[in-house]
């Protein structure tokens, strides 16, 4: 068996002599920290200390096949970093052998999972015990029971086998609901809090003078970054080892899950087919137009290794709000919605700038937002959309139809996301004549 130890991995026992994995072992702690922004992710609010506490929140605490308390495993697999990789580290992680990603992933997993569960029952003001986040809490506990047992039963030396790896594949897919279960969740807390203090309440607004509200939303940008490291290994490996027989086999341009040709503006010429389609359902208009530039040849020639699939996730959510508060400008003018303005894009066009400041810019001709409005932007208990979920169980049919927006969570989702990466997000508005969104990647 292994554990993790610091930054290495300690063989404790049962690899046969010369078998890959061992090998893979003694050689993990060569993997070299490449992100400029690594750092033990928690930041100033990380209380990793007052996890074992918190974990008793869980309930029960169930032995181990080795006589192990459960609770007792995680919590040392809580207090344990669980660092951040970079797209270099992605990149080497695909010149390692297959026993050593397998290794690797699988001692993200038992600290990963230990992190989220813990990490959501230790949040405070009551949200840990909301029902949403219970269940959401009890997966990732179930999860890491799993993946201990299946160590204690087959060694690392199954880490290569077939069994394990429909093990990574489900805890995968069970958490593809993960976030509609916390936003349901930060509904449940608003009602909770509302029968106390009143159905006026609103968390956004009572967050600068209540710490409390502020450390809720700091814990899940936590959250949803160790749950991205998460997603982002299983994901990286299996590709790289080729598990699913079935998949097609990636493009040249394809490492696991980077591609080392992403072009920006393809993802953001993407984006605005999506958002066209979503327009065309909710308001009737053929969407909104991005500008010529972003059909230039120039525009495209911009491109660098990255997770397309989550540049693609943050260009949807932005060009929504964009193309909601430019539909809604046109209605409170009165005029044509078939001449909804279009939302312009700048990237730096010579390729020396681009290498050294990836950034990409879209300013739209909406709505606008006030200052106060503007700094409630990023919370995950905001939306300006009055046609949102009143109610946490309404929730699950709003999220049936895709909306256009109204969660609250795209924002601060689509800012972890860039974050995750060493990039970020800035906006910059004037009500009435439209908002600037900063892209840095």
């Amino acid at each position: 068996l292994f554990r993790s130890s610091g930054s290495s991995i300690d063989a404790l026992a049962g690899s046969p002599p010369g078998d890959g994995l061992a090998v893979a072992a003694a050689a993990a702690a060569d993997l070299p920290s490449t992100s400029p922004c690594r750092r033990p992710w928690g930041g100033s609010h990380r209380r990793m200390p007052q996890l074992a506490m918190a974990a008793r929140r869980l309930s029960g605490s169930p032995v181990l096949p080795h006589g192990r308390c459960l609770l007792s495993a995680m919590s040392d697999m809580a207090s344990h970093t669980l660092e951040k990789r970079s797209i270099n580290d992605l990149l080497q992680l695909a010149e390692r052998p297959a026993e050593f990603r397998a290794l690797q992933l699988h001692e993200t997993l038992k600290v990963g999972l230990a992190r989220c569960a813990l990490r959501l029952a230790e949040m405070p003001f009551g949200f840990c015990k909301l029902p949403s986040i219970k269940h959401v809490s009890e997966s990732y506990v179930n999860n890491f029971r799993q993946v201990v047992e299946y160590e204690h039963r087959k060694g690392v030396a199954g880490l290569m086998d077939e069994e394990y790896h429909e093990l990574t594949r489900s805890i995968l897919n069970e958490h593809r609901g993960t976030m509609l279960d916390v936003a349901k969740g930060m509904w449940e807390f608003r009602e909770d809090l509302g029968l106390l203090f009143g159905d006026n309440l609103e968390l956004a607004e009572v967050r600068e003078d209540l710490r409390l509200i502020k450390d809720v939303e700091a814990n899940l940008d936590e959250f949803f970054t160790e749950r991205l490291t998460l997603r982002l290994l299983i994901t990286h490996v299996q590709k790289l080892n080729q598990w699913n027989p079935l998949e097609k086999p990636a493009g040249k341009e394809m490492v696991g899950v980077v591609n080392v040709n992403t072009q920006p503006i393809s993802s953001l010429s993407r984006a605005f087919v999506a958002a066209r389609f979503m327009c065309m359902r909710d308001f009737q208009v053929n969407g909104v137009m991005h500008d010529e530039y972003i059909l230039s040849e120039i525009s495209r020639q911009q491109h660098f290794p990255y997770v397309d699939t989550h540049l693609f996730y943050i260009f949807l959510e932005l060009v929504k709000n964009a193309a909601r508060a430019s539909i809604e400008r046109a209605q409170q003018d009165g005029g044509d919605l078939r001449d909804v303005p279009s939302i312009s894009i700048l990237v730096p066009e010579e390729q020396y700038t681009w290498d050294r400041e990836r950034s990409v810019k879209l300013a739209d001709k909406g709505t606008g937002m006030s200052r106060g409005t503007l700094s409630r932007a990023f919370c995950y208990s905001f939306s300006s959309v009055k046609d949102r979920p009143t109610v946490a169980h309404e929730l699950s049919d709003f999220d049936r139809r895709v909306p256009l927006a109204g969660f609250g969570f795209g924002l601060p989702i689509s800012r972890v996301m860039a974050r995750y990466f060493c990039g970020d997000i800035d906006l910059n508005s004037i009500p009435g004549q439209g908002t600037d969104v900063y892209v840095y990647l």
